[in-house]
């Protein structure tokens, strides 16, 4: 045979495969539209209920209507302050004072857990005995690398807050004295001093108090009895900021009458806005002012006072809100604009208390 002809015989060949073989075979595809349901009756035993095709839902009847109209419920907040036990606080000339009802050990190991907490990795504790825990320095103010490489050219290093606790028994309670002092390297430490005399050192001291208050009460650590009221009025959120406890649906004079009673005063027309001195006291920017000469009470002239960096906490004016949880009513200062909001809040929480 010719090469030609086997071309011609091998090209006609796959002409018919790829023409398929319904040439030879019937094709099938579509019997299934012919083709009839078959039912068969099923056989039930006399006096059996009908039987149904239907959907079976679980519990249908507990599900709730979806046509019946309901009045709509505002979300509740989210419950953010917690209870605390009353703390006395002292300050004294070289220390702050707490008094903690409960036993020594006990306070040693929440003002351990707080500096744990505080410091992070590593140990926070640099000597601990029968009455006292020394923490390790705190760096509360890291340094950049061009400051630390500067530190390290010149020798000459910033300093770091290092914290002193002593425990007492007093009558059934702990006596815990609170102190700070500074340590700096190739440099002798300072003497041990309050607190008070240090913001960083005063933030932490506030923070401690409000932990311990919020340990020593139950009802902050269980939630079975989160609905249970404190007696002390002040409360503390997660962030150590505090709050007071108003009671249950307080009224606009109830709420003035707590306030009066704390030394606290409504700014009169002005939403929402109060200062622990009378309005008249109140200093704001645009204030005519004495100008004096820095380290002397020499006067020279008056000028209009452009920011309130050189105001206390006692004289300023704060916005407040009344928040609404399922605990009651709280009375929040809004003291995030200060440049230590612990220890401001925590001083206008001692209004309440004292």
């Amino acid at each position: 045979m010719k090469h030609s002809t086997l071309k011609l015989v091998g090209a006609g060949s796959v002409a018919l495969i790829l023409s398929g073989c319904s040439t030879f075979f019937t094709d099938h595809s579509n019997d299934y539209q012919k083709e009839q349901p078959i039912i068969t009756a099923l056989d039930k035993p006399a006096g059996s209920e009908q039987s149904k095709d239907l959907l079976v839902i679980p519990n249908e009847n507990a599900i709730a209507n979806l046509e019946e109209v309901k009045p709509f419920e505002t979300p509740r907040a989210p419950f953010v302050f917690y209870p605390m036990t009353a703390i006395d606080v002292l300050e004294q000339d070289d220390a702050i004072e707490f008094t903690v009802p409960t036993s020594v050990e006990h306070s040693k190991r929440i003002v351990s857990d707080f500096l744990t907490a505080l410091h992070g990795a590593g140990s926070p504790i640099s000597s601990q005995t029968e009455d006292q825990i020394v923490s390790v320095p705190f760096d509360f103010h890291p340094q950049g690398w061009w400051a630390s490489l500067w530190s390290d050219i010149t020798r000459l290093h910033p300093a770091k807050t290092a914290f002193s606790f002593r425990f007492s028994d007093v009558g059934g309670k702990t006596l815990v004295a609170v102190q700070f002092r500074d340590e700096q390297q190739d440099v002798e430490p300072s003497n041990w001093m309050s607190p008070v005399q240090n913001e960083d050192a005063y933030a932490v001291a506030v923070r401690l108090w409000g932990t311990i208050g919020r340990q020593l009460n139950q009802a902050s650590a269980y939630l079975s009895n989160r609905d249970s009221a404190s007696a002390f009025p002040v409360w503390v959120d997660h962030h150590g900021i505090f709050a007071i406890h108003l009671g249950e649906n307080v009224s606009t004079p109830e709420l003035e009458s707590k306030l009066n009673a704390a030394g606290i005063y409504l700014i009169p027309n002005a939403d929402n806005m109060l200062a622990p001195v009378p309005p008249e006291d109140v200093a704001r920017i645009g204030d005519v002012v004495d100008f004096t000469i820095p380290g002397s009470e020499q006067k020279l002239f008056n000028v209009y006072r452009r920011n309130l960096d050189d105001v206390s906490w006692e004289n300023r004016e704060y916005a407040y809100k009344i928040m609404h949880q399922k605990a009651g009513d709280f009375l929040v200062i809004d003291v995030s604009s200060m440049a230590s909001p612990e220890v401001v809040s925590f001083h206008l929480a001692q209004r309440f208390v004292n």
